[in-house]
């Protein structure tokens, strides 16, 4: 991807060693404040490159707003404006306590998004590091 430069957005302090490394901007607020800044140093909407890559692990209460903050970075123009955009979601369950109905959650989020955008090749996994109840979602978003 040649990734110059990696945003990290999120209110929390960022341990000093990664702040330190070379091609690091911590961004400390919210996604949905950090969205005109991030377009005026990606600016994708352009034709300019653009966030390439979109990996969010928040905690929402709702998880549906995982998709929409990607969404929202697209229709602002922070993504990629020469190419798909790949994407890694945490999607964290809050509701049910079984396997079946975490993944059938993740089912209703994953076809609202396939309704609302072009995303291709979206898998779901539920990785070793995930809790019970999360799920991660990875795939491109032309």
């Amino acid at each position: 991807f040649g990734c110059k430069v990696v945003h990290r957005v999120a209110p929390a302090e960022l341990d000093p060693s990664v702040l330190g490394m070379e091609g690091t901007r911590h961004m400390r607020m919210k996604v949905q404040d950090a969205l005109p800044a991030l377009l005026a140093e990606a600016g994708g909407g352009d034709g300019g490159p653009g966030v390439r890559i979109w990996v969010s692990d928040m905690c929402l209460h709702a998880m549906e707003e995982q998709v929409r903050f990607l969404l929202d970075a697209r229709d602002a123009g922070v993504l990629s404006g020469v190419g798909p955009t790949l994407f890694v979601l945490t999607l964290k369950c809050v509701l049910g306590h079984s396997r079946a109905a975490y993944d059938e959650q993740v089912a209703k989020v994953v076809e609202d998004m396939r309704a609302r955008a072009d995303v291709r090749d979206v898998e779901v996994y539920h990785l070793f590091s995930n809790r019970s109840g999360e799920r991660t979602v990875v795939g491109w978003l032309w």
